[in-house]
């Protein structure tokens, strides 16, 4: 018996899931399609029976592109997975007819009761055929504000998240979470708005806090960095070494108009300069 076929739409920024797609694939044949101009090609070429539409957040061309791909292949059941859970964008997609929405991350239980039924519907020749209403705005009124939310002011509480706790351990994803944000959307938010990924922003604001203590004289060079987060003093050394291009010990011996120097050697770009206020540098 020839395998059904789902088509995976990954849309714009949108991270892949190997687990989700391998549930998928215990019911049906799979193909993914990266880029969303050429999911009605894909649609051409690969006749699914069954569509799985995947992005992150409530975004206009996402959710334009899923409409008019819905409005393109009505007879298509379409599974709409996003990160973003709103009662709003739930009710705007099932006027879009999308067969169901599912909010990331989904339980592989979920997933394959899904999978199962839209199978068993598909062989059954009872595949939904559901055209699409007229949607009116592009999105619901109440996450319009949500969605125009400047970048870099939703990404403070991660900036003062840093600046309190900075010795502590910090995960990304509880970071990610203050922000209101994925992982993935967070990741990418960051590099954009400050030119550097999350965990290298950390690691850059915790040595210029150990610097601060060195010359201060209030810690050794070993004590310095399990001061400011680091789990080992080699590892302080190492990381320190590579932004500084010195030891810890040897900048703290060093006189205090020559720290200056070596602190320039490699001194990022004001990272911060937009959102607080404060440098990177120590």
């Amino acid at each position: 018996m020839e395998r059904l076929r789902l088509l995976w739409i990954y849309a714009e920024h949108a991270c892949e899931n190997s687990v989700s797609r391998a549930t998928a694939e215990e019911y049906f044949a799979v193909e993914v399609c990266r880029r969303v101009g050429s999911a009605q090609a894909s649609v051409q070429r690969f006749a699914p029976q069954v569509v799985c539409w995947e992005f992150e957040e409530a975004q206009a061309p996402a959710l334009r592109a899923m409409k008019d791909f819905k409005l393109a292949n009505a007879h298509l059941p379409l599974v709409m997975l996003t990160t973003q859970h709103s009662e709003a964008l739930a009710v705007w997609a099932f006027r879009a007819r999308v067969w169901n929405y599912l909010t990331k991350p989904v339980a592989t239980s979920e997933l394959r009761a899904n999978f199962s039924t839209l199978a068993q519907l598909v062989r059954d020749n009872h595949g939904p055929s559901r055209s699409v209403r007229s949607v009116g705005a592009l999105l619901p009124r109440d996450l319009a504000s949500t969605v125009a939310v400047p970048r870099a002011r939703s990404l403070q509480a991660a900036v003062m998240h840093v600046e309190q706790q900075y010795a502590d351990k910090l995960r990304q994803s509880a970071v990610a979470a203050l922000c209101g944000m994925s992982i993935c959307s967070f990741s990418r938010a960051f590099k954009a708005e400050f030119g550097l990924t999350f965990r290298d922003y950390l690691m850059r604001f915790r040595i210029s806090r150990a610097c601060r203590l060195l010359r201060q004289g209030s810690h050794s060079a070993t004590t310095a960095g399990l001061a400011v987060g680091f789990e080992d003093a080699s590892h302080f050394a190492r990381a320190f070494r590579k932004q500084l291009a010195t030891t810890p010990s040897l900048y703290q011996r060093q006189k205090p108009l020559l720290r200056p120097k070596i602190e320039r050697r490699r001194r990022p770009r004001p990272i911060l300069g937009k959102a607080t206020g404060n440098e990177l540098h120590p």
